[in-house]
C-alpha cells in the first residue's frame, strides 16, 4: 500500500496565507461580510480564500485578500534541497506511467532551476 507523500507546496502555501488572513481579521476584528465588502465579491467567495484546504483559488483572489487586511505576499522561487530532489528522483525511478514519470521529470527541473 502506497504511503502518503508530505504536504504538496500548494497546500502548504494556501494553509499559510489563509491562515496569516485569518489571523490579521481575528486582530483586527473583521468580519467574513467586512472582508468580503473590501473585496467586493460574497461571503461564499471570502470561505472559500480562507478554506486551507482549497487549492482551487487562484493567486489573484488570494493576493486581494491579503491587500485587503493589510498584508502583502512575497513569493520566493528556491531550489529544492538535495534531499528533496532525492525524493522526486526516488518516485521517478519507480513511475510505473509515462505521465507520471513526465509530471516528475518536470517537478525535479524546476526543483533544480528554480534559484538559477
Amino acid at each position: 500500500m502506497p504511503t502518503r507523500s508530505a504536504v504538496s507546496p500548494e497546500l502548504e502555501l494556501k494553509r499559510s496565507l489563509a491562515a496569516s488572513i485569518l489571523q490579521k481579521m481575528e486582530e483586527d476584528n473583521l468580519s467574513i461580510s467586512a472582508l468580503a465588502a473590501r473585496i467586493g465579491t460574497g461571503r461564499t467567495a471570502v470561505r472559500r480564500i480562507l478554506d486551507a484546504e482549497n487549492t482551487s483559488i487562484t493567486f489573484r483572489s488570494m493576493s486581494r485578500a491579503a491587500h485587503a487586511v493589510g498584508l502583502k505576499i512575497k513569493l520566493i522561487a528556491e531550489p529544492m534541497s538535495p534531499d528533496e530532489l532525492g525524493h522526486l528522483a526516488q518516485r521517478l525511478a519507480k513511475s510505473k506511467t509515462s505521465a507520471t514519470s513526465a509530471k516528475l521529470i518536470t517537478q525535479i527541473t524546476e526543483g533544480f532551476y528554480a534559484g538559477s
